[in-house]
């Protein structure tokens, strides 16, 4: 699967997330959506491999599931319009105006919330010195009064005070800030078109019965096509949308984004400012179309972002350009240790060029082709073991994982393809092309997905690697476009599987041997759809596997290095700190947060850069200060990988 449709589920993802897609566009001949819904049902009913229809989800729980996706945080539905929602008699030739009904009561009490936080703003006297908390993830309900309501929304306001009085504001000056925030969403909200709610509506149902399936209209497809040409322009990053904040989805291969070394996937966007000194603008709440329109800009500008995350806040500055693809090739190093040669690859999406690769496939650039020739010259430095690093890998091009899952197996096949009909395809090589037979270690993470996971897994299959690191992200389906009335349906038509005959799907690869990671990894992944496709295994295919890599002693020695490590043992201690989803509302308390997160965070970055042998920052404000060097350094996870590794070269 090409690179260029996985940024398109991302992208669709966004669109499901964000409260308000608005767009200026206006049809010149109006569309009768509720036709378009039923070509909708019609084209989805027909063309998926879910061997199901939507009249299956058209019931009694479909309201309920429905507002769930409106609605996430439960902070704006009251239960009495619940109660409303179910008293309708639904029914496939009635759904749209049901629907319809219900987005236009969100609508409704999206408006009312945010003109009640401004009256708020304007008119409560916050107490900042009380002890009180806040929820705002994971709420178990949705508000059973308007006073109930009135009083989280008091919190919520009186949280984002706290929020800009941290980034050294006065109370009356994060009022004010907030008052302009508030005014600005206010106006995004007065744009919303119907075509913008139709969108929302056939998304979130669509989304219901498969999280890959979306609908685009004409002008989404327009804009897409044009977002594709520019998005090499701009900062090589893929927004997403949660609880009012943007968040990084994807970081593009060769893009300043990943480059700067300081943004990574999960990260909030919580200001953007322009060139060096240009105000930095608060976009929570904003819409993502108008965070991504203040992020592009020229070729060769500056853009200012500040960004959150489990080390704090950051203001990260970027200069606009081009993604130059030759940027996010195969990169490799050779790494003495204990004077035995490692070599170590990161390889950042399976790329290819696909017209070279119609002519002639030998002599094309590829990522299977530069990792071979990196492999041959390993051979020649007597580099005596490998590890892979597909960690934030989502995928690319499916020939290429099977390329290069040939380059360590002697024959056989590679990956399964289940399409919509039942067909297994079976990828198989019975031509040795195989260019490493020494160990390998492969390091993937939550992030590593798609042709990462295919690659990933044949290996573990054959017994040919350790894949060390963290459960992969479960993105073992294929998507395709089909047209309705007046748009397309983006929905899944086939599934990836192992060699094993197990799904890579939902399930992804599990490490053989774990590494924590500061990331609560519960929060991304296919898994954290509810109503993922959950496929069940099919038949193995025929293939000869090797004797088991790790055994008790690997194991044992695996975790003995993890509970000794400073650095292992830190990052647990921050995450079960920030596990409490209990946010204070005590400023004094929140100063004093910040600085035990600040505290944590140096420490943690001190650790890593012990790994490497590079100064020590004496102070936060110093790594702050820092301009991160264009070198290779290694990383705890890849420490404890080459430590793996060793044990096997010796074994």
């Amino acid at each position: 699967m090409k690179k260029k449709n996985m940024a398109l589920n991302q992208f669709s993802k966004a669109l499901l997330l964000i409260v308000m897609v608005g767009c200026s566009y206006q049809p010149e001949d109006p569309i009768d959506y509720n036709q378009e819904f039923q070509s909708i049902l019609t084209t989805f009913d027909n063309s998926s491999i879910l061997d199901l229809n939507a009249d299956e989800y058209i019931n009694n729980t479909l309201f309920l599931n429905f507002v769930n996706k409106l609605d996430g945080q439960k902070i704006h539905f009251l239960e009495e319009d619940l109660a409303s929602f179910e008293e309708s008699q639904i029914s496939r030739e009635n759904i749209y105006q049901n629907l319809k009904a219900v987005i236009d009561i969100f609508y409704k009490r999206y408006e009312e919330s945010l003109k009640k936080r401004g009256e708020l703003l304007a008119n409560h006297n916050f107490d900042l010195n009380i002890d009180e908390s806040i929820k705002l993830n994971d709420r178990e309900r949705f508000f059973t009064s308007r006073d109930e309501k009135t009083t989280y929304l008091r919190k919520l306001v009186k949280n984002e005070i706290i929020i800009q009085m941290l980034d050294g504001k006065g109370q009356n000056e994060a009022i004010d800030e907030l008052k302009t925030n508030y005014r600005d969403r206010l106006s995004s909200f007065s744009k919303v078109r119907d075509e913008d709610k139709f969108g929302i509506l056939a998304n979130n149902f669509l989304s219901l019965i498969d999280p890959h399936s979306s609908y685009f209209s004409a002008r989404d497809l327009e804009n897409w096509n044009l977002r594709m040409n520019l998005s090499f322009e701009g900062i090589g990053a893929i927004l997403g949308y949660e609880n009012e904040v943007a968040k990084i989805e994807e970081l593009m291969p060769g893009g300043p984004a990943i480059k700067s070394k300081k943004i990574n996937v999960g990260d909030k966007v919580l200001k953007v400012g322009q060139g060096k000194t240009g105000r930095m603008i608060n976009v929570r709440g904003w819409r993502l179309d108008d965070i991504v329109e203040k992020i592009r800009g020229e070729d060769g500008s500056i853009v200012r972002l500040e960004i959150e995350n489990q080390s704090g806040k950051e203001i990260i500055e970027l200069t606009r350009g081009k993604v130059i693809l030759e940027e996010s090739d195969a990169f490799s190093e050779v790494i003495t240790r204990d004077k035995t040669k490692i070599g170590y690859i990161n390889l950042p999406s399976f790329y290819s060029d696909s017209e070279c690769m119609r002519l002639s496939m030998y002599s094309c650039k590829s990522a299977a082709n530069d990792v071979q020739k990196i492999l041959r010259d390993f051979k020649l430095q007597d580099v005596k073991g490998l590890v892979f690093d597909l960690r934030n890998n989502g995928g690319g091009f499916l020939h290429e994982a099977d390329y290069l899952t040939r380059l360590f197996i002697d024959s056989g096949p590679t990956v399964q393809i289940k399409d919509s009909n039942n067909n297994i395809n079976v990828y198989t090589t019975w031509r040795t092309n195989r260019t490493w037979s020494k160990p390998v270690v492969v390091l993937v993470n939550k992030f590593s997905a798609s042709a990462s996971e295919i690659f990933a897994g044949a290996l573990q299959d054959y017994n040919r690697a350790v894949i060390m690191g963290q459960e992969t992200f479960g993105k073992g389906s294929v998507q395709r476009f089909t047209d309705t009335l007046n748009g397309q349906i983006k929905f899944t038509d086939s599934l990836y599987y192992r060699v094993s005959g197990q799904p890579t799907q939902i399930y992804g690869v599990t490490p053989n041997l774990l590494i924590p990671n500061l990331i609560n990894t519960d929060d991304y992944g296919e898994k954290r759809y509810e109503n993922a496709i959950k496929p069940s295994a099919i038949d193995s295919a025929v293939y000869f596997v090797n004797n088991p890599l790790v055994d008790d002693n690997i194991e044992e020695i695996h975790n003995q290095a993890l509970s000794t490590s400073a650095y292992f043992s830190l990052l647990n201690e921050i995450k079960e700190k920030d596990a409490n989803l209990e946010i204070s509302l005590n400023y004094e308390k929140r100063v004093s947060e910040r600085a035990r997160s600040r505290t944590d965070s140096l420490k943690l970055i001190n650790l890593i850069r012990e790994i490497s042998n590079l100064k020590q920052f004496q102070t936060y404000e110093e790594y702050m200060e820092f301009e991160e060097e264009d070198e290779f350094t290694l990383d705890a996870e890849i420490d404890q990988s080459i430590n793996i590794l060793l044990e096997l070269v010796e074994a």
